[in-house]
């Protein structure tokens, strides 16, 4: 009889040790699960402050590369969010306390940002009223401008139209060549190797509205290789460049027509046959052009 209640006993206590286990088991499964739901809570925490960071600097560049006033404050502003979020990402063991103090200081930085981008929303207002300004000045410039452009356009193709208009031409170029006598005077000729001067006869045409006063003549004398006979110098033409001539004189112009003769004597060899050009230039401009033929002589006669 007291066997049995012995055993009895063992077994109600064995039965007792395993709910006594189970419970134990289940205890410790329980906490188990709550503190990897609390780390996880925490990693959340950490990775939405990284993100919340992360959103701020994205700001801080695109308010810093509109180059406005504010890009210095906004570079150093933008430099504590990276030193933050730095410090948030290098934590090893994340706890509630560490975060509140980041939490914290996300939301000082927050506020300053956002008082940063409304001085730039503001700044960036104001360069778009003044932009808009700027734009419809020079709009206005532009068309004064253009105005202006048309103006001096007229007054140069005027000048030119003048210019043209004033200007000195002339006609009936005449070269004769010339065979000197004993006597010293002069007989045409049409023989090269008798030829001792060349004769130009060149008429002013009459022209109203061209400058009266004294102008300079200039013959230019080519043989037929169209090299410059006797150059004595140099002349300026019209546009500026320099050229040789074989005579000049100045002769006094008064708006009406004004014959004018040049003679231009042989000097050195003897010419040779062919042609020769000529032309007149009257102040610095072609007026006039002719040619001569100089043919060969018979039998040296």
């Amino acid at each position: 009889m007291e066997e049995t209640n012995k055993s009895s006993n063992n077994k109600t206590l064995l039965i007792a040790l395993a709910f006594l286990l189970l419970a134990l088991i289940g205890y410790t499964f329980y906490n188990n699960n709550d503190h990897k739901e609390a780390v996880q809570f925490l990693q959340d925490e950490k990775e939405q402050i990284i993100g919340n960071l992360t959103a701020i600097e994205d700001k801080y560049d695109i308010a810093i590369s509109q180059n406005t006033s504010l890009s210095d404050s906004l570079t150093i502003e933008k430099g504590k969010i990276i030193a933050l979020k730095d410090s948030v990402m290098k934590m090893t063991k994340v706890n509630s306390s560490t975060l509140r103090r980041y939490r914290n200081q996300l939301s000082s930085l927050k506020s300053t940002n956002e008082r940063l981008l409304v001085e730039v929303d503001s700044l960036r207002l104001t360069n778009n009223l003044l932009t808009e300004e700027k734009d419809s000045i020079n709009s206005q410039l532009e068309l004064q401008t253009s105005y202006n452009d048309t103006l001096v356009a007229q007054n140069t193709d005027l000048a030119k139209k003048v210019e043209i208009g004033g200007k000195i031409n002339v006609e009936n170029v005449v070269v004769t060549a010339l065979k000197k006598r004993s006597n010293g005077k002069y007989t045409e000729t049409n023989k090269a190797q008798k030829t001792d001067a060349m004769k130009i006869n060149f008429r002013l045409i009459e022209n109203e509205i061209a400058t009266p006063g004294d102008k300079d003549a200039y013959i230019v004398l080519k043989n037929p290789k169209g090299q410059i006979i006797n150059a004595k110098g140099t002349f300026i033409l019209k546009g500026g460049a320099e050229a040789k001539y074989t005579d000049h004189t100045i002769v006094n112009y008064e708006n009406s027509n004004l014959d004018v003769t040049m003679l231009v004597e042989r000097k050195g060899d003897k010419y040779e046959k062919g042609i020769y050009p000529i032309q007149v230039f009257v102040e610095g401009k072609l007026a006039g052009e002719a040619k001569l033929k100089l043919n060969d002589s018979f039998l040296g006669l």
